[in-house]
């Protein structure tokens, strides 16, 4: 076997240059809208425990719902056409909160017409679509400006689809933004801790979710 060539060096080498770009670009009043679905602590984490940050970006689990992400992206291109596809389109909306101003940024999987989708992937299909995968889709429609969104999910059981139309208000936003600078609730969903990397540091850890 030719040892000189490594697949899993070159998808190593991918993952932890986009992770390290992604904490390097990332300023102080920036706000990603998977930081406003998820545990607020993990927001201040990731930047504090940069190795735990790099280390799950190479996360089997992770690279599998990337990659299933990539191919589904292609399977549509091929399908419809790559005119009538936009994949992984970026936006950002600026609001202020107690006086200051923040930009929420999101990147959305593919666009299709005048339908946003979002992909995930999972090893099971139980109690889907879940709450916050259906938050996230709300706050995309409010960056956007998009009224309708579609949540696929594949998973070894299935391939489902959920329609999202109502987009998040500029009021809950800005109590998403209040919550993650307060650091509360935490976790925000009593399984996170069961997922998260960063439970190892973490004093707010609940055991045996």
């Amino acid at each position: 076997m030719d040892m000189e060539f490594d697949i899993i060096a070159l998808i190593y080498s991918w993952r932890i240059e986009e992770a390290k770009k992604k904490l390097e670009e990332k300023l102080e009043n920036e706000i990603y809208v998977t930081d406003l679905v998820y545990c607020p602590l993990k927001y201040y984490f990731q930047k504090k425990f940069r190795e735990i940050t790099l280390a799950e970006s190479f996360n089997p689990v992770t690279i599998y719902g990337e990659v299933v992400h990539v191919g589904i992206e292609e399977v549509l291109k091929e399908i419809l056409g790559s005119n009538n596809v936009k994949t992984e389109v970026e936006y950002e909306k600026n609001i202020e909160v107690e006086g200051k101003s923040y930009i929420v940024k999101g990147r959305v999987d593919a666009i299709i017409g005048d339908y946003l989708i979002e992909i995930k992937s999972s090893r099971s299909d139980a109690n889907i679509p879940h709450k916050h995968h259906i938050q996230q889709l709300r706050l995309y429609l409010w960056l956007t400006g998009f009224k309708k969104a579609l949540l696929l999910y594949i998973t070894p059981n299935r391939i489902s689809q959920y329609f999202v139309t109502e987009p998040a208000s500029d009021g809950e936003v800005s109590d998403l933004i209040r919550s993650l600078l307060a650091q509360s609730p935490a976790p925000r969903y009593s399984w996170e801790c069961t997922y998260c990397p960063f439970s190892i540091v973490c004093s707010n850890k609940r055991v045996g979710t």
